[in-house]
């Protein structure tokens, strides 16, 4: 079934673009575009990732195909600026590519995920990744986009606000996955504890802005989960 392969490669995507990636890799692959050794060896992680999770080794030219248009895709890009626009873009030309490769592939191939592996588990794991660091990149550009007062980096590299905004979203995603949406309502209530005096609006605004969204998120991510059966 061609969702389930969609799936698994939709997996390896998340993996290989937000994860296997740092922040000073994207950096010098959007300076250095086509003369850096970045976007090349990112191209071949995308391939060798695609490959590995289609278990199938016939798959590698579909795997290639993969590599090469995340690598134009990303070569694309890197003549944007960082704004959500272009990252909902990018992400969805991504997603289009997986989408099509996986389709065509079980047109002329039957293919089942292997291990006995249920989709829906592929589905919470695509899920849970999502609800973390690309949610993080997503909110951070969103609040960007709107102007919304942020908070400096910590010069620790440890971000309490993306601390709890993960831990945020997993709890909604495992409320949602398990039907229970009045406990929705408690996490919410529990979010309203924080009080800022009348000179922290700004600080207010951001958490308020960062909240909604991961809820909108991870909301997203639980319906979209229940889908697969």
């Amino acid at each position: 079934m061609w969702v389930e392969l969609f799936l698994c490669l939709l997996l390896a995507h998340i993996v290989a673009d937000f994860f296997l990636q740092t922040k000073n890799s994207c950096a010098r692959k959007k300076e250095s575009k086509w003369y850096g050794p970045h976007p090349y060896f990112h191209g071949l992680v995308v391939f060798a990732l695609s490959w590995l999770v289609s278990w199938e080794f016939r798959f590698w030219w579909c795997a290639w195909v993969i590599g090469i248009t995340h690598f134009a895709i990303d070569m694309w890009k890197s003549y944007r600026d960082d704004k959500v626009e272009w990252f909902i873009v990018d992400q969805c030309m991504h997603i289009i590519v997986l989408a099509t490769v996986a389709f065509l592939w079980c047109k002329v191939n039957e293919w089942n995920i292997p291990l006995g592996i249920e989709a829906r588990t592929i589905a919470i794991c695509d899920a849970i990744l999502l609800c973390w660091k690309p949610a993080n990149i997503f909110i951070k550009l969103m609040l960007k986009r709107y102007s919304v007062n942020m908070p400096e980096e910590s010069k620790t590299g440890f971000n309490a606000g993306a601390l709890i905004g993960n831990l945020e979203r997993w709890l909604i995603l495992a409320f949602v996955l398990m039907g229970r949406y009045e406990a929705l309502g408690l996490l919410v209530a529990a979010k309203s504890i924080i009080r800022y005096s009348d000179q922290q609006v700004l600080k207010t605004e951001y958490v308020l802005a960062g909240t909604l969204m991961s809820i909108f998120i991870a909301v997203v991510a639980g319906l979209a989960v229940g889908f697969v059966k």
